[in-house]
C-alpha cells in the first residue's frame, strides 16, 4: 500500500511531471520520420537485455568485452550523450517511478533493472573517459 501512496505523491508532483515530460520530449526528439514509434522502449529493453547478459557472464564494465557490448547497443549513437541522459538528475526519480510501478503491479523488484542500468553507466563511464 505504501508504494501506491508514494506513486500517487510522485505523480502529483509538478516537478516530477515536468521531468517525465522532458524525458519523453528528449526521446521524441531523437526520432526522425524514419524511426518507428516505440524505438526508445525497444532501446531500453535491449539495453537491459545486453547488460543482464554481460553481468551473467561476469563481464566487468571497464573490460574490452564491455566496450564491445556498448558498441553493439549504441551503434553510431554518441556514448557521452547516452551517459549524460542516464546520469541526469531526473533519472533517479524515473528509476524510482519504475520501481514503484513494478511494486504496484506485483512484480519482483528486479523488474526495475537498477543493476543493469548501473552496469551500463559504469561501462559508458569507463569507455568514454568520464
Amino acid at each position: 500500500m505504501d508504494a501506491w501512496v508514494e506513486l500517487a505523491e510522485l505523480l502529483q508532483d509538478p516537478g516530477f511531471r515536468a521531468q517525465m515530460r522532458q524525458v519523453a520530449e528528449s526521446n521524441a526528439a531523437d526520432r526522425g520520420p524514419d524511426v518507428p514509434a516505440g524505438a526508445s522502449m525497444w532501446f531500453a529493453r535491449r539495453m537491459v537485455l545486453l547488460a543482464a547478459q554481460a553481468r551473467e557472464r561476469g563481464v566487468a564494465p571497464d573490460s574490452p568485452e564491455a566496450a564491445e557490448v556498448m558498441r553493439e547497443l549504441l551503434g553510431d549513437a554518441d556514448p557521452a550523450q547516452v551517459l549524460e541522459r542516464l546520469t541526469s538528475p531526473s533519472n533517479n526519480q524515473v528509476a524510482r517511478y519504475r520501481e514503484l510501478l513494478v511494486t504496484v503491479k506485483g512484480q519482483a523488484p528486479e523488474a526495475a533493472h537498477r543493476e543493469e542500468f548501473a552496469w551500463v553507466v559504469a561501462a559508458l563511464e569507463a569507455h568514454t573517459g568520464s
